[in-house]
């Protein structure tokens, strides 16, 4: 749950700034990446606010953020649906400030909320056996990630423990990022993984060198986005190890090779056997704006949705830095033997129309539909509009 590998810098994807080391930790959708997207951008718009932001980061080390996201999808045979999200977010570094051995309380809250039917229910009304919209859900409010962070030995090591979104933390690629980029599930996390919800967990980092991260985390294998309790099935485990390995760390986010082994214990309430598998991601920025980047998974067990997975794929973005361009394929083999396989593929472009506003049009492809005896093939057309302040 825990990584120096693929954090994403939002709207500076091409930035040659060395980053904060308080994006150490976490990845594309985590609060670390999400507040130095933010200390990134240039302020043109909401000068006020951000200089207030800035003056409470310097005076009192409480960095906060936040945004709204609209989704509307439609399919080719008339279904639709939209949700929206709102997230308030923040860092409070309590010690160690101006220092590298920071320590930090980290902090979400969100609401998500459905106008009708949730993007995230789209995908198996077509018959399509994944989720067309990650995230854009009917939740409600919730307390997501709230975990102390530190740093060790002049910044080369650090933990977390508390309240852990494994989806900040495990398997992470420089590409993904179901606010900003895809919105396919299959597409943006690895379908071969037993991802737990949120629930508390710790994890530990340490970089041997300049170029390497290896790390272990361990996670409430029956957490709860919607109750904060401690391990209320009793001690029931998700845990990983990973190896990072990236040529330049100031740019870990779009250079990086990414090695994952994990393991779901029996949880014997649920009535679920253990898990376990191996996932690898590379993505590798060029210097002419293009991000060729891959993703694979196989696991043993039945608990993951697929025993195999690959995508492939690339980002384009502009040298300008006011749009980006996407495209993934993946395939996928279900671990239920009687749905057999599928594939999807997704298209996205972004377009910055300001420093606090996001238009992403996009479009899906959904190969295979093994819930549904009808029409395999189906077309998803969706329109994301991202608002951050």
């Amino acid at each position: 749950m825990f990584t120096i590998l693929g954090v994403t810098l939002g709207s500076s994807i091409l930035a040659e700034e060395p980053i904060d080391q308080s994006t150490f930790l976490g990845g594309p959708s985590s609060v670390g990446a999400d507040l130095s997207a933010d200390d990134a951008a240039e302020p043109k718009t909401l000068r006020g606010w951000q200089k207030r932001k800035m003056d409470l980061r310097e005076n009192f080390g409480f960095d906060i953020g936040g945004d709204l996201a609209i989704l509307a999808q439609r399919a080719d045979n008339g279904e639709s649906a939209s949700s929206g999200v709102f997230r308030l977010y923040g860092r409070w570094t309590l010690t160690g400030r101006d220092t590298p051995e920071t320590g930090s309380l980290v902090w979400k809250i969100e609401n998500r909320t459905a106008f009708g039917d949730a993007p995230a229910s789209l995908g198996p009304r077509l018959g399509y056996a994944g989720l067309t919209g990650t995230s854009f859900t009917d939740a409600g409010w919730f307390l997501a990630p709230f975990y102390w962070e530190q740093y060790l030995k002049r910044g080369s090591a650090a933990f977390v423990f508390g309240r852990l979104d494994p989806l900040d933390f495990v398997d992470l690629s420089g590409y993904s990022g179901q606010w900003t980029r895809f919105q396919n599930a299959s597409l943006l996390v690895n379908s071969t993984i037993a991802f737990p919800d949120l629930g508390f967990g710790a994890g530990f980092g340490f970089k041997p060198n300049d170029q390497t991260v290896l790390g272990l985390t361990i996670h409430d294998a029956n957490g709860n986005s919607g109750s904060v309790e401690w391990f209320p099935n009793g001690p029931e485990f998700f845990s990983q190890a990973y190896l990072s390995w990236s040529p330049d760390r100031t740019r870990r986010f779009d250079r990086a090779i990414h090695l994952t082994l994990w393991h779901l214990g029996e949880r014997e309430d649920a009535g679920k056997p253990e898990d376990y598998g191996l996932a690898f991601s590379v993505n590798w920025m060029m210097d002419n704006g293009w991000m060729p980047f891959v993703r694979a998974g196989v696991s043993e067990g039945s608990v993951a949705r697929a025993d195999r997975s690959f995508t492939a794929g690339t980002l384009y973005r502009p040298e300008n830095g006011v749009a980006e361009f996407g495209f993934a394929l993946g395939w996928e083999r279900l671990s239920d033997t009687t749905l057999g396989e599928q594939r999807a593929a997704e298209a996205f472009f972004r377009w910055d129309a300001t420093d606090h506003i996001q238009i992403t049009p996009s479009v899906q492809a959904i190969f295979d539909t093994p819930l549904s005896s009808g029409d395999s093939t189906k077309l998803v057309f969706g329109l994301r509009t991202r608002l951050t302040f």
